[in-house]
């Protein structure tokens, strides 16, 4: 995956939830999906199933945090 993809992405996921949180659910969520592999080793179908996956949890947080309000 390009580095700057994944920044791009981690700096929604920030505008989201808060610098602290928002690298912390991608990290979490990068670890739990494909353990301790690096960003720049992940690609191909990897990189897809990622990204959906960023986006589905993205998703998630979004309307978790529209129900509160």
């Amino acid at each position: 995956m390009d580095i700057s993809k994944w920044n791009s992405i981690m700096k929604s996921f920030q505008n989201l939830m808060g610098w602290d949180k928002g690298t912390s659910e991608m990290i979490v969520t990068k670890r739990l999906s494909f353990g301790n592999k690096g960003i720049e080793d992940i690609s191909g179908r990897e990189e897809k199933i990622l990204v959906h996956i960023l986006r589905k949890r993205y998703r998630d947080i979004k309307e978790m945090s529209k129900d509160k309000k």
